[in-house]
């Protein structure tokens, strides 16, 4: 039936807040599976320059609504990695994401790999507002979001980059993050040669 304006605005924040519960809770328990090692790796031969070129076509339509060029740079031939393709799109998406969201209008995330030792490393750097130095070390906790005026404004659950880590972890890469305040941040993570 008719509901007055101000009880279908209170019903639209609950369900907006309820849909945020929902992405927590299902981020914490990827984490926990993750950990415990109950998510089932489907571990495959995967083409990266495949899969970088899957993502980035995800995430153009977020570059283009900020006027964010998106530039790829891949050094040579790239070997093939064993991954679980969805878990890796996942974390790829996420560092993207994020890229976008820390990056103001006009500005640029550049997507590099390269082979390192017998990894495939694989940088996401962004002209984004940076992060404060004394952030970087607390970066991947879970719930952790840093202070800017960005995390102000838009709703999180500081949950991505902690379950970005778990997921380079049980594929045994590495991950880390370099950044400057005003500069930007490049968000590097390495996956193992298949052999």
């Amino acid at each position: 039936g008719h509901l007055p304006t101000p009880v279908k605005e209170r019903l639209a924040k609950i369900n907006l807040h309820s849909d945020e519960l929902v992405q927590m809770v299902d981020g914490l328990l990827d984490i926990a599976r993750i950990e415990s090692g109950r998510v089932i790796m489907r571990m495959e031969t995967q083409d990266l320059k495949d899969l970088i070129a899957k993502t980035s076509d995800l995430i153009m339509i977020q570059c283009k609504n900020k006027n964010i060029e998106l530039l790829t740079e891949i050094k040579g031939a790239l070997p093939s990695v064993v991954a679980d393709r969805a878990q890796i799109e996942r974390a790829f998406i996420n560092l993207l994401g994020n890229a976008v969201k820390f990056t103001p209008e006009k500005g640029r995330i550049t997507i590099r790999a390269q082979v390192k030792d017998n990894n495939v490393q694989m940088d996401i750097s962004d002209t984004g507002i940076g992060i404060p130095p004394e952030s970087i070390s607390s970066l991947f906790e879970e719930f952790y979001r840093v202070d800017n005026e960005v995390n102000q404004q838009v709703k999180g659950t500081g949950l991505g980059l902690s379950l970005v880590k778990h997921i380079v972890g049980a594929h045994k890469g590495k991950i880390w993050v370099e950044s400057k305040l005003g500069k930007g941040s490049t968000f590097s993570f390495t996956l193992p040669i298949s052999k």
